[in-house]
């Protein structure tokens, strides 16, 4: 059981913004935004990644299945494939 709630989607983000667009609630989206850019350059970099021995295929294996929750990754991934 994970101790942290359901994960954000973008459109959700957008939703808070517009029905809270402080000063502070923009700072706060604004530091989301630049953890979901380092969560993206972790997807890039983890499928990146050739052939590894067994302790790195592990370790790539928690950190994918991490990464495939994530709804950021998810909508670059939808966006990707819709763009072709």
């Amino acid at each position: 059981m994970s101790k942290f709630r359901k994960p954000l989607t973008t459109v959700e983000l957008v939703e808070i913004r517009l029905r809270s667009d402080s000063r502070d609630m923009r700072a706060v989206l604004r530091e989301i935004m630049r953890l979901r850019a380092i969560v993206s350059k972790a997807d890039q970099l983890e499928r990146s990644l050739g052939s590894t021995d067994e302790a790195v295929e592990t370790i790539r294996s928690v950190l994918r299945a991490e990464l495939d929750d994530e709804p950021s990754i998810a909508e670059l991934l939808w966006n990707d494939l819709n763009a072709q």
